[in-house]
């Protein structure tokens, strides 16, 4: 028979092993959890090391970024535009006006050709979307185009090369019968020296791209001195630097423009006459934001600022939405006259 105080003795060991084993469990779970943080700590530790070496690699390579980032690219065009000076058509006018020829100039049109102008026309707009798309770089007519936009430029190049000598072969094939209308045309002051051949012409109208890459500074092929080494990858950073912030001041002047013009032609309310603006007014500046973004190239933090502040304040902005809405008006306004005050000045 089991004694009594043998059982109370049973049933107290029991309660002990079950606190002991209470007791571990716990310890167990509470060194697993500091186990974790201690993982989560140095987790963050490292992240924030890693964050440090990318923000110290970041500043370091500023310039470098640029040279993976974008493309240099400069355009050739040449259209002949067929007029000449005529010194003595602007002779005669002065007698016929009692006047100094020197204070005179007459300029004729050698020929009337639609073909012609339609080149001139296809050659200037080829031109101002090359110059829309890019950036300046340097003093010599190179432009700085980014990567992000490498694939929509050169697309849209192919097909303006296309139309251009589509456009050549059909002004050559009538170019020979207008040297004898423009002698109708012009009486007198026709001259049939001053007229090119077909040849000529082939040879002077043309158009052309040429790419060329930046070079990385820490990448110098020139075996020098290290002094000498030091010196040019810091002259040519310079010169990196310069001309970035000189193409990214031309991308705000651009921009200044229309955004003065946005801020002017939503000036009115109540019963106010309204300006008139027209259907391109929000989207000639929305076009520069994916400009800005894509030629930010570096992660400027004012170009980024202005960028995601455009976006912010022309989400879902229409036209016709700012003509019939006097609120919309008046707090599109307020959103590009901040944006017009917070942009750098061109000295920038």
């Amino acid at each position: 028979m089991q004694d009594k105080h043998d059982s109370v003795t049973l049933d107290w060991v029991g309660d002990v092993c079950d606190n002991v084993k209470t007791l571990s469990s716990s310890v167990e779970q509470n060194q697993t959890e500091v186990n974790q943080t201690n993982e989560c700590v140095s987790d963050l530790r490292k992240e924030t090391q890693m964050n440090l070496e990318t923000q110290t690699q970041l500043e370091d390579a500023v310039v470098p970024s640029i040279a993976t980032s974008a493309k240099i690219v400069s355009l050739h065009r040449s259209v002949p535009d067929l007029t000449k000076n005529d010194t003595e058509a602007a002779e005669a006018l002065a007698r016929l006006k009692s006047a100094d020829p020197s204070a005179i100039k007459t300029k004729k049109h050698l020929i009337d050709c639609a073909e012609h102008k339609a080149l001139q026309k296809l050659s200037r707009a080829i031109y101002r979307y090359h110059m829309d798309n890019t950036l300046p770089w340097g003093d010599l007519g190179l432009r700085l185009l980014p990567n992000a936009k490498q694939i929509d430029y050169t697309n849209q190049m192919d097909v303006f090369f296309d139309e251009f000598y589509a456009l050549k072969n059909s002004f050559l094939q009538v170019y020979p019968s207008h040297p004898a209308q423009a002698q109708v045309r012009l009486g007198d002051m026709f001259d049939e020296s001053l007229y090119p051949s077909v040849y000529e012409l082939d040879r002077k109208i043309k158009i052309r791209l040429e790419w060329d890459y930046m070079v990385d500074p820490q990448h110098f092929l020139v075996q020098v001195g290290d002094q000498a080494s030091q010196e040019s990858k810091s002259q040519y950073e310079d010169m990196l630097k310069r001309r970035m912030e000189s193409a990214y001041t031309d991308v705000f002047k651009r921009l200044r423009g229309p955004l003065e013009n946005m801020s002017k032609m939503l000036n009115y309310s109540g019963n106010d006459k309204p300006t008139g603006f027209q259907n391109t007014l929000v989207d000639n500046v929305t076009k520069f934001v994916e400009l800005m973004r894509s030629c930010n190239v570096t992660g400027d933090a004012t170009m980024t600022r202005i960028t995601n502040d455009l976006r912010l304040a022309l989400n879902g902005v229409t036209p016709d939405a700012l003509r019939n809405s006097e609120s919309q008006r008046i707090q599109t306004k307020q959103d590009i006259d901040k944006i017009i005050e917070q942009m750098p000045t061109l000295d920038f």
